[in-house]
């Protein structure tokens, strides 16, 4: 008997994660629109640009984590922080939170143990343009050929779903305005890394962690690898980028001395610019984490909306992209 055609748009982790759980009973091919999978899932020189993080209570990325054989280790957090205060930076014992980990080798570790198990490999540079009820089918048109299929899943950002398809017959006002009320996570975020050739401030009594007013970085972490001295930090709102590693190596280094002044490179990702993540309505900052959590549908729900932010528990992180993939191959 043929199995039913699936297509699923969008090669992020909730992409990739519904592709393995659902391809064994249907034919599953995923697109994507960038030359790269992962969606939000970036690294750059050995460097996590995008999510780094999983916590213990998170348990359905650490089983995924555990089945695809993977490692983590623990978020350094031992040692004094810094804040960068007005009147001079200080130095404080942070309250101790609930443990973090990574994943060893990065996160794109997660993404190519996942394509690993694909049956079909992923469709890259075929950016979706529209989708359309044709009988019994779906027609989608991207920007190099057309697919069929039974049923489509978009896993992309809820904005980006209304704003880069079109859709025919064309989505109901009630679901454009549900989809374009539920903030992109990350929609606004840029992230900085530096890398050094040792980590000085483990040497310091130093954690990595600190907190500051002034930036261009707001929060800064260790981002040490097993093999690279490191810190990152999320760029403040207001930071300007004109001279910008200039500036992220004045702060470093006013927080943490003058080793910090010599790096080996300096990375940043800029999420507002990344066209197939980001669009204009997210480009206002965050005050706090969405209320996330969606059920959408199109076309006699033959197409389905679905990905990180669409999950009710830990949605935005990649615990939510996992929890969103597992519901959406038990509705089916």
């Amino acid at each position: 008997m043929k199995k039913e055609k699936i297509l699923i748009v969008g090669a992020g982790l909730s992409g990739l994660y519904s592709a393995v759980l659902l391809q064994d009973l249907y034919d599953v091919e995923v697109l994507e629109a960038r030359e790269r999978t992962g969606g939000r899932i970036l690294a750059i020189g050995g460097h996590d640009m995008g999510p780094s993080w999983v916590w213990g209570h998170q348990k359905n990325i650490l089983q995924l984590i555990q089945t695809l054989g993977l490692e983590l280790f623990s978020q350094n957090i031992k040692g004094l922080s810094v804040y960068d205060a007005p009147e001079g930076v200080q130095k404080f014992k942070a309250p101790v939170g609930a443990a973090s980990y990574r994943i060893k080798g990065g996160l794109p570790q997660l993404i190519s143990a996942l394509e690993k198990r694909l049956h079909t490999p992923v469709r890259l540079n075929e950016k979706v343009i529209s989708l359309a009820q044709s009988e019994e089918k779906i027609v989608l048109k991207t920007v190099s050929a057309y697919h069929e299929a039974d049923k489509v899943i978009i896993t992309l950002p809820p904005r980006l779903a209304i704003e880069s398809i079109a859709y025919s017959p064309a989505l109901s006002s009630s679901l454009v305005s549900q989809l374009q009320h539920i903030a992109t996570w990350m929609g606004y975020a840029a992230k900085c890394v530096v890398e050094y050739s040792e980590a000085f401030w483990r040497e310091e009594g130093l954690s990595g962690f600190g907190v500051s007013h002034l930036g261009p970085l707001g929060e800064i972490h260790d981002a040490c690898t097993e093999d690279k001295a490191a810190l990152f930090g999320f760029v403040h709102s207001y930071a300007k980028f004109d001279n910008f590693e200039e500036a992220v190596i004045g702060q470093l280094t006013r927080l943490y001395g003058k080793r910090a002044a010599n790096p080996l490179a300096v990375y940043v990702v800029d999420w507002k610019k990344e066209q197939f993540t980001s669009t204009t309505l997210d480009h206002t900052p965050l005050k706090e984490h969405p209320s996330y959590g969606f059920e959408a549908t199109h076309m006699d729900g033959k197409v389905l909306f679905a990905g990180t932010e669409s999950a009710l528990r830990e949605g935005g992180y990649l615990e939510g992209a996992v929890v969103s993939a597992i519901k959406l191959a038990k509705s089916l």
